[in-house]
């Protein structure tokens, strides 16, 4: 997939979004994007890696946890200098648009 094309799509959800590199691969950046948590709202930093990691064929991090929904296990990793906070998702294929990747990640916290 085209990082750039990829990007365009993720600004409609996170208009300052940025690609980031890490390990010579991209990464998406998408700071304060709001989205439904339970029965509220909540804004936080996303980081999408749209590539396997860590068992997972990809990952959705966020700038702080979430304490509702499906989401369990949070973890706090160490990535381009930032702690991130992830959890336990499955199932999320990184053959997906990576917009349809975090829709799909989101879903954990609903």
């Amino acid at each position: 997939m085209d990082a750039q094309v990829e990007l365009i799509q993720l600004r409609e959800l996170a208009p300052a979004a940025e690609l980031w590199a890490e390990g010579g691969k991209p990464i998406a950046f998408l700071p304060d994007v709001e989205f439904a948590a339970g029965s509220s709202r909540v804004v936080r930093d996303l980081l999408l890696w749209p590539r396997e990691r860590d068992g997972y064929k990809s990952r959705l991090f966020l700038s702080e946890p979430v304490t509702s929904g499906q989401a369990a296990n949070w973890n706090v990793f160490n990535i381009q200098g930032r702690p991130w906070h992830g959890c336990s998702w499955q199932g999320v294929q990184n053959t997906l648009p990576w917009i349809e990747i975090v829709a799909a990640h989101l879903r954990a916290f609903r």
